[in-house]
């Protein structure tokens, strides 16, 4: 089906830059079945000339007549040769400039937030703002999950990624990023299922906020592992909104915490 579908969209291309390519094909055929019911003499005319008549037109030999047609079929092939050559060319300067108007669109730095579990919040995440190097949806991800595992800044946040994980590698996939995580990110795995979720989804809620990647497969050694202890990723994990706040957790939090001190100090 792809080679049908490439060959039918090269002749849209083709007959664009041909108009008549379309009408001459249907010429030919039609001459073609024409030629087959019609006698070989039909439609003729012949004019009979006298041996001594000097208006007679002198008779070209079999061999120039030969070597005439040949000259003439080599240009015909030389001009759709070059004219085949040319819209290939075309076509593949359109991809081309299409790849490189993608890359160069994306940003080379982006702002997002960084997902944490926050002290006194059960039901929602806090965040960090840190600034990534992006330059391609890959490049992105792989610095956002380093933000991860390198933890937070702050102290009223925790990490919940399992201690000694490692990023094997990322790989993006059709608006997918495929996440690649060591053995540790299992073997030290939490075993309450509301922890299980705030692994995963600080993971996702973090990595799809990058353009162009709306959801996240998670594979384990170059293995995709298809459940997370009460997690199921049978399917690509896109974003949980039931885990953001418009408000920053962590910025309510420590407000709380001034405004207790200060009514202490009173």
């Amino acid at each position: 089906m792809l080679v049908i579908f490439i060959i039918i969209i090269s002749l849209v291309f083709y007959s664009i830059e041909n108009p008549s390519f379309i009408k001459n094909s249907i010429a030919k055929l039609k001459s073609f079945y024409t030629s087959e019911t019609t006698s070989p003499d039909a439609g003729i005319e012949t004019e009979t000339f006298s041996e001594e008549s000097e208006d007679a037109p002198a008779l070209e030999e079999p061999g120039d007549l030969k070597e005439a047609a040949e000259k003439t079929a080599e240009q015909e092939s030389k001009n759709i040769t070059g004219k085949a050559k040319a819209f290939w060319q075309k076509i593949l300067s359109f991809f081309i400039k299409g790849l490189k108007r993608d890359e160069n669109d994306f940003p080379s730095s982006i702002e997002i937030k960084v997902f944490f579990a926050s002290l006194g919040q059960e039901d929602k995440f806090s965040y960090e703002q840190r600034t990534i190097v992006a330059g391609n949806a890959k490049i992105a991800v792989e610095n956002a999950i380093k933000e991860l595992l390198e933890g937070p800044h702050k102290s009223f946040n925790f990490p919940v990624i399992p201690p000694g994980t490692e990023l094997k590698g990322v790989d993006i996939y059709e608006n997918l990023a495929k996440v690649d995580f060591s053995q540790k990110f299992l073997e030290n795995s939490l075993e309450s299922g509301v922890l299980d979720r705030y692994v995963i989804y600080t993971i996702v809620n973090t990595v799809t906020q990058i353009p162009d990647v709306d959801g996240v497969i998670f594979l384990i050694e170059g293995k995709r592992i298809k459940i997370y202890g009460s997690v199921d990723l049978s399917i690509p994990a896109i974003m949980d909104e039931d885990f953001i706040s418009q408000d920053n957790p962590l910025e309510k939090y420590s407000e709380d915490l001034t405004n207790s001190q200060a009514d202490t100090a009173d």
